[in-house]
């Protein structure tokens, strides 16, 4: 569907640099109910933001106009860093109730989306499998990739803040200015205070990040994070309702037979059974089915396992497989993890697998990143520091988030406490995404904080994520 928007958008609109790029209307036949009335431009910007350097690439920005008397602007900066800016678009009716009063503009930051990619052909919305690469796609693609090395490492995280300095600056029109970011997004957003280039009057971050120094939680400890998670919700749920051995050393031993016993690996979908659990630690309702797993798999009955798999496949598929431009650029996260944001690129494959003994709960990340070897960018000046000074900033962060996690949030909210007021709202038992999962509680808060009220209730219940039995 939004292959054909798009497409029809830019048979209407001629590509325009920001000086002087206007919104119009995407499509007038577009059906997606909370896509309708939405504004579109097209635009281009510098490649490599160095002077001297003329070549040009697009963006794709869409805009959601207020909904009531417009105030100002609130700029929702996908995660990834491979995701586009439809990430949020399931949650856009959403955000228009929170921000009535602002316009909501969604980019799709360099390399995802509707804007220019690091391998064009193979990642355009008119390729064998749309923007998601197919098989025999990969091999062009890295070909592209070695074949012109400056162009691949231009998509950075720099150059992408620049991009959204620029875009900033020139689209949001009058009034207040704001910026919401989720996971990568909080990274890119701070990369952009660091720059000093845009002036607005608050920021909202969501799932932040850790520091890019902090070796306890950069991403190839990313299956010891989930570990940790999952042995607290393991923990918590045996304080709800004790019933004998702790369900942490009944898994451990569940672990150990999907590892020698054949046949019981054979029922666990032929996947790593601790991979598989990992993942539900992202999703409340699934997360909180653990215990009945446990209890199913002790006795052979691989049911609820198999329903709660199905069921994860089934959120992500309804979440977001009707737009075209949400599948995640693999390239771009390959360039940026690597180049940024593994503290152990000599981290071999053998490591990942030494390391992962004894951990119930693993991702499949660690794996994924060890011995990448893409053409990565150098690390810059911005790298491993925080802006010298940060706006009004409120940051919502969950307390059992498998992938970003609450210490190494902690840490950084401690720095940035040093350059800005900042206020954080941890955000009991949620998990990754606090806008997602925890929607209410995000609502209230996000609502008062744009308002200009005074934040005091840091720490937050949301029966929505509420560990349950």
């Amino acid at each position: 569907m939004i292959r054909k928007l798009f497409f029809s958008f830019v048979g209407i609109v001629s590509f325009v640099s920001t000086s002087n790029a206007q919104f119009e209307i995407c499509n007038t036949s577009e059906t997606i109910p909370e896509l309708k009335l939405s504004l579109c431009a097209v635009v281009k910007t510098p490649l490599f933001h160095e002077p001297g350097k003329e070549e040009t690439i697009d963006l794709f920005i869409r805009k959601f106009p207020a909904k009531e008397k417009r105030e100002g602007s609130i700029w929702l900066i996908a995660g990834g860093p491979g995701e586009s800016g439809a990430s949020f678009y399931p949650l856009i009716t959403k955000f228009k109730e929170i921000f009535p009063h602002l316009d909501i503009i969604v980019p799709d930051h360099r390399g995802t989306g509707a804007s220019s990619k690091i391998c064009p052909e193979q990642e355009s919305l008119e390729s064998a499998n749309g923007i998601a690469l197919a098989n025999d796609e990969w091999g062009p693609c890295f070909g592209q990739m070695f074949g012109n090395i400056p162009y691949t490492q231009a998509f950075s995280i720099t150059n992408a803040a620049k991009d959204l300095g620029i875009l900033i600056n020139n689209l949001s029109g009058e009034g207040k200015r704001y910026i919401y970011g989720v996971s990568y997004g909080t990274q890119l957003v701070l990369r952009l205070m660091q720059q000093n280039m845009v002036k607005v009057d608050g920021v909202l971050l969501d799932s932040l990040v850790p520091l890019q120094d902090d070796g306890d939680f950069d991403l190839s400890k990313r299956s010891q994070v989930t570990d940790k998670v999952g042995r607290m919700v393991l923990n918590s749920f045996d304080t709800i309702n004790p019933k004998g051995v702790n369900l942490a050393s009944r898994l451990e031993k569940l672990i150990e037979r999907s590892q020698s016993d054949k046949k019981f690996a054979e029922q666990i979908l032929g996947q790593n059974l601790s991979s598989i659990l990992g993942m539900m630690l992202d999703i409340p309702d699934a997360r909180n089915r653990l215990p009945s797993i446990i209890e199913g798999l002790e006795k052979n009955d691989f049911k609820v396992l198999n329903d709660v798999v199905q069921d994860i496949t089934n959120f992500y598929k309804d979440y977001g497989s009707k737009y075209d431009t949400s599948p995640s650029s693999i390239p771009l996260v390959q360039i940026i993890t690597a180049s940024e944001n593994n503290l152990r690129p000599g981290m071999k494959k053998v490591d990942v697998v030494e390391e992962a003994k004894g951990l119930l709960f693993t991702s499949p990340l660690p794996n994924l990143i060890a011995e990448n070897k893409m053409p990565t960018y150098q690390r810059d000046q911005y790298f491993a520091t925080i802006p010298q000074k940060m706006p009004p900033t409120l940051i919502f962060q969950g307390t059992l988030d498998p992938k970003t996690d609450y210490d190494g949030a902690v840490r950084h909210v401690k720095k940035l406490s040093k350059v800005g007021e900042v206020t954080l709202v941890s955000v009991t038992d949620a998990p990754h995404f606090v806008a997602l999962f925890a929607q209410n509680s995000f609502a209230k808060i996000a609502a008062e904080f744009i308002e200009g009220k005074s934040i005091t209730q840091t720490i937050v219940n949301d029966e929505y994520v509420a560990l349950k039995k």
